[in-house]
Parts: C-alpha cells; structure tokens; sequence
C-alpha cells in the first residue's frame, strides 16, 4: 500500500497532494427546532468556523437546513454535498424514508444519523432502538446530546475517510483503527481522539519550518479510521498493515452477524502476533477486563472512568509517539528525551547501547518519526534494528547520520521562523518576523534557494564549497515597532546630519521580542558576524541609492563581555567595541541590544 516517496521530490510538494476531498457543504435534516438549537443554542457555525481557523484550515465547512424529503432532494439535485446529517426523534415517522430516498438517489453519500436519546434496548449491531430506520440506509448512528464536537469529529471522520486510501498510498500517512459499535460510546470517545489527535499533531509539529509548511504538515496527520465489527476491523487492518500507527478497540462488537462478547480480544491478539510493534488499546466498560488486556499486552482504558480523556491522552503521548522520546534502559530507567530532531540527534551521541537496542527492537524511533510526519525518514529508520546488528555502534552512528541527512534535506532553501526555544543550529536561513526581507536578504534567501535546486554546480566544482553563510533576518515589520515604540516617525521630516539621526537610535530601545530573539542567536552562534542593514527599495531601479548602508564586522565570541546585558557600563563597552568594528560607527546596531 505504501509508495515510497521519490528522493528528489522535494518533501512539501507531495503534501500539496494529500486531503484533497473535503466536506464543504453539509445537508441538515431536521425538525425546524432542532436546527435553530444547534444554530442558536449551540452556536454550531461559530463553533465550526473556530475549530478551523484554530487548525489553520480554510473553507469549514456549510450547513444547509432542510425539513423533508422532498427538501432534501430538492437541495441535493441544486448542489453538491459531501455529508448527510439526519437528527431524529423518536415519534419521528418518515426519517426511514428519508434516509432511503437519499440513498437511492446518490448511494456513495455519507448519511449520519443522530439521535437524542437511546433506549434501554439496542440492537445486536449496537445501535439504538430508539428511532426505526434500515441499517442499509445510514453510514454511521451518533447520540446527539448539544455537544458540538461530536459533529466536528464526524466531519472529520468522513474527510478521513474519503482521503485515507490517497494519502496513505501516496505518501504513506498513518491510520489509527478505531473500533466501537456503540453509538453512546462513540460519540463520547471519537471527538476526544479527534482533540487530542490534533493537538499532539500541533505539539510534535516541526520546529522552526515557515508557517506555510506548518499547515501543509497539517494535512500529514494521522487518519482516524472507526469500524463497526470484526470483518470491516480486519478488512481495514489487511488493507492498511503497513501504515497502522495504532489500534484502539472495544471489547463486544458484531462478529459474522452476531454480538461477539469477547471480539475485541480476538482482534487485537491476532494483531500483536503479526505486528509485534503496534500499539493497542483496549477500552471496556467493564473494569475487570483490564486483566486480559494485560495478558495481550495492551494498554486498557475504562469507558465509564472520569479520567479517560486524560488516560487517552497518555496512549498519544508515549505509546503512539507524540510525546518526547523518552530514552529508557531495559530496566525502565528514564536517562534523557529528546523533543525534536535536533535533539534525538545530539542524544545518539552519548546513548547507552543498550538503551539503544531496547528501543530498536520495539521500533520505538520509526514510530516516534511516524508521529511527526517524518514518513520517508522513518522508513529509512525502521530496518535499523539494534537487536539485530553486531555492531551496535555502529548502527548508532547510522541512525545519527540519516537524521542528519534529513535535517539538512528538509532545510535546504527555506527561510525558517526563528524560535530561540527550537533552535537548530544547522539551519541555513533564519527570519524574525512576519513582514519583508528587504532588498539585501530577498537577493540571498534567492541565491541560496537556487543553490540548492542546481546541486550540480557543486558537483562541477567538488573543491570549491559554493554556499549561502548563515543568515539571520529581522524582518521590516519588526523595523516598524522599532520605531513605533521609541517615536522616531519624525527623523523622515527633519533635515537632520547622519550622526544625529545615530545618536536617536542608539539612545532607543529594541521591541523586548526582538532584543531576546537576538540574545538568544548570539548565545548559539559564535563565528565572525556581518551586520548589514537593508532597504524595501533595494531592488527599486527608481531609487538608484537606496540601500548603500555601511556593513559591520565581528571578529568572534572573544569581541563580546561575558556580562553583557547586566548592567556593564555603555562608555566603558562602547569604546571597546569601536575598535573592532569597521568603522567608528560600529556600535550603531549593536548598542540597543548589549548597553
């Protein structure tokens, strides 16, 4: 099922392809009243538009109300609609008939059923008794309490659904199997998968990437595949074997048409035996069948429990992988975690080796890649078994290189946000700010892009290192505060010499983001610095001049106090500063952030 992705196809164009099928128009059928109380009372559109801005996600999704059959089809014959949702109650006489109209006419559109209330009766497939209507006719059955995540998830349900045969043959995305029959249990369990799938899918999200390809990672996450019996369980885990993240199972569920007390047992027994390195999770409303998963090994989480979202929450973390990696000894001793890439990179270089083996042999770091859309990077990663290797150092190093590799490959181009508290070091081009580059940083973000698309002019030139130094820019946004906040508007207007204009400057202060951001570059950062200012209007053929700005140099770490930024004396640095800079103006940009 899964492809491998083409080396050099670059990593965010093949994430431009994925979650293409989206629900954008959504058919409501319902009384009058029920739909005013999901609009009113509920305040669903606000609740949606919210929850997608919040996902950094354009176009959520319409809901159009109709009140009948006749309505439905109607609608339906004028417009396009990716989601059914029919609320019924229970003396609701022609919701059968309904469902069956629209099934007939468009048989491949999900129809979801929502009910208010479930009787004490439910049918053999879980479903509630409550409202009459052909199983045949109906995707799926939700309990409809107000709570307006249970139709967010569903929304997101069916997306996951329409995309997940795509985007995992395409680019190897991971699949969660969720299986629950009941519609109680359902509706309380899938928006808190759905939660915290996003929000650990936000956590993990690559550190220091640009914003753009934060949200097209986005579109990397993990699908949440939920069945309802044995057969669609198994038909899912033969079809998506090779891109199962982790399975989360009820214990009773449908099995050859009848209610199967011990089902989710049987499924994820076979599951283990075949892919020792899944992890499973069984949910029960029964304490007492913590015990068996035990024997499976599985983690359990009680349905009726009042921790079982934060319970969920821990499976995320540390069994899936979204969490820090934590490196364990085989004793289960803690002995560091690493956050991100850069971090895991730096732990390979003082791991124990028996550490090392432990976690290779449960394919601890492929699923902790896995987790962070990192798919090609962890299939590199995941035939490096440890246990299974004679050296182990030298696996060790293998694994620190590939990583390596890829922090590079990932990088290689891009501006990337500046995040002191995210630093990788190896990066190429930094920005602090959301405005322009300027004349001057547009010309070497453009360079260095087209450096690293023609990587045969190196191969041209093998002794000859052609590259782009490491650049930080502070973006003309950040300019703006700067003199917003110290009111220096009215240095444009005055006819006033340079050095005056210096002194204005130098006697301000730097925006207190923008003075931390620069500590914290210089604490990491300690070769020679060239600073250079720049213009808007550098690349403007009108303006001949613009951006002749004096560039200053830095010899070194040796050149800067050890006590800078803690009351040292300004005359007393300044004058020794001067005598390395270029000219006896060096002091003009550092001065705000060091005096």
């Amino acid at each position: 099922m899964n492809k491998t992705i083409d080396k050099d196809d670059p990593r965010f164009k093949v994430f431009h392809d994925l979650m293409l099928n989206k629900v954008r128009n959504i058919l409501l059928v319902s009384r009058q009243y029920d739909a005013w109380i999901m609009e009113e009372d509920c305040r669903l559109s606000e609740k949606i538009v919210s929850e997608y801005r919040g996902l950094n996600l354009s176009h959520p999704p319409r809901l159009h109300w109709v009140s009948n059959t006749r309505k439905a089809l109607n609608a339906l014959a004028k417009r396009p609609f990716e989601l059914v949702i029919i609320i019924a109650r229970k003396t609701d006489t022609d919701i059968e008939k309904i469902a069956a109209a629209i099934k007939a006419g468009y048989p491949s559109l999900p129809v979801i059923l929502m009910v208010h209330q479930l009787d004490a009766g439910v049918d053999a497939g879980g479903e509630p008794a409550s409202v009459n209507i052909d199983a045949s006719s109906i995707n799926q059955t939700f309990l409809w309490t107000g709570n307006t995540e249970v139709l967010l998830a569903l929304i997101k349900g069916t997306e996951d659904r329409m995309n997940v045969d795509q985007d995992a043959d395409l680019a190897g995305i991971r699949v969660i199997l969720f299986v629950e029959d009941s519609a109680e249990y359902r509706s309380a369990i899938l928006p808190i998968l759905y939660k915290e799938l996003v929000l650990q899918t936000q956590a993990v999200m690559e550190e220091g990437l640009n914003e753009e390809h934060r949200l097209l990672a986005m579109r990397a996450r993990p699908k949440i595949l939920m069945v309802e019996t044995f057969e669609e369980a198994m038909t899912a885990y033969e079809k998506f074997k090779d891109n199962i993240l982790g399975v989360i199972s009820d214990v009773q569920f449908p099995k050859a048409g009848r209610l199967e007390k011990d089902a989710g047992l049987g499924l994820l027994k076979k599951i283990k035996s075949e892919r020792f390195d899944i992890p499973l999770l069984l949910t029960s409303s029964e304490s007492r069948n913590g015990a068996f998963a035990e024997r499976i090994p599985a983690r359990f989480v009680d349905k009726n429990s009042p921790t079982m979202p934060s319970d969920i929450r821990r499976y995320f973390k540390a069994d899936l992988g979204f969490g820090d990696f934590v490196f364990q000894m085989p004793d289960g001793r803690q002995i560091g975690t690493a956050k991100h890439l850069w971090d895991l990179e730096k732990q390979l270089d003082r791991i124990a080796e028996e550490s090392f083996v432990f976690h290779s042999r449960r394919n601890d770091f492929s699923r902790w890649l896995f987790a962070r859309a990192e798919i090609e990077l962890a299939s590199k990663v995941r035939p490096l078994r440890g246990a299974d290797a004679a050296d182990t150092k030298h696996h060790i190093a293998r694994l620190a290189d590939i990583i390596h590799q890829r922090r590079m490959q990932r990088q290689r181009g891009l501006v990337l946000d500046f995040d002191s508290k995210n630093l990788d070091v190896d990066t190429e081009f930094y920005k602090f700010g959301s405005g322009s580059l300027g004349g001057k940083a547009r010309g070497l973000a453009f360079m260095n892009m087209l450096l690293n698309q023609h990587t045969n002019l190196q191969a041209k030139y093998p002794h000859v290192r052609i590259r782009i130094p490491q650049t930080m820019v502070i973006t003309a946004d950040e300019f703006e505060r700067f003199v917003e906040m110290n009111q220096l508007h009215d240095l444009s207007k005055q006819d006033l010499d340079d050095e005056t204009i210096a002194d204005r400057c130098m006697t301000a202060e730097l925006p207190s983001l923008l003075m931390a951001a620069l500590k914290g570059y210089l604490m990491h950062f300690h070769y020679p610095l060239a600073v250079r200012s720049s213009s808007l209007l550098e690349d403007a053929q009108y303006r001949a001049y613009a951006g002749l700005y004096n560039t200053y140099i830095f010899q070194g770490q040796k050149h800067f106090p050890k006590e800078w930024g803690t009351g040292l004396k300004k005359k007393k640095w300044l004058s020794s500063f001067r005598s390395w800079s270029v000219n006896a103006m060096g002091d003009t940009i550092i001065r705000p952030l060091l005096a």
